[in-house]
């Protein structure tokens, strides 16, 4: 079962933070959420942080927030959110240090570097994420829906 929840945020547009304000009134500027599970459970289990990465609180579920609370952390988690989506595999070569990828995505075409095949990771059946050497992450939703060739070329490489 949920705690209560016993602070409140109020949103910092400008500087895209939140404010957490916890129970004691204590404000805590610079505040920012972390998806703990952002792709198996993206409505559950958030982390609310400080400007210095220690957590301030966790949140179970979304919905147990007051209305205004969750309105708020849902839009500071939109701004955060940035996990394109592989549409088709152009092409994967062996690199110096791992594999290069052209690949396009909901937002467009882009390169990017990964070290190993350790940097594709399966999240269920046919769900896969690509973490490169940035450490930004692509989503492939469904392998299956993947055209022939794209599949080809992840097969090679995972």
């Amino acid at each position: 079962m949920s705690e209560p929840v016993n602070f409140t945020l109020e949103s910092e547009p400008a500087a895209g933070m939140l404010v957490f304000i916890d129970a004691a009134g204590v404000r805590h500027e610079k505040a920012r959420p972390v998806r703990l599970f952002p792709f198996t459970d993206p409505a559950a289990w958030i982390s609310i942080v400080n400007a210095e990465g220690r957590e301030l609180a966790i949140v179970e579920h979304l919905e147990s927030l007051p209305s205004g609370t969750r309105k708020i952390l849902v839009a500071a988690l939109a701004g955060r959110d940035f996990v394109p989506v592989i549409r088709s595999i152009d092409k994967v070569t062996r690199a110096a240090t791992g594999y290069l990828w052209s690949v396009t995505t909901d937002r467009g075409t882009t390169v990017f570097q990964t070290e190993s095949d350790e940097s594709i990771q399966q999240l269920g059946d046919s769900r896969l994420v690509v973490v490169d050497q940035r450490n930004t992450r692509y989503l492939i939703p469904d392998v299956n829906a993947l055209d022939k060739t794209s599949r080809q070329r992840l097969e090679r490489y995972y």
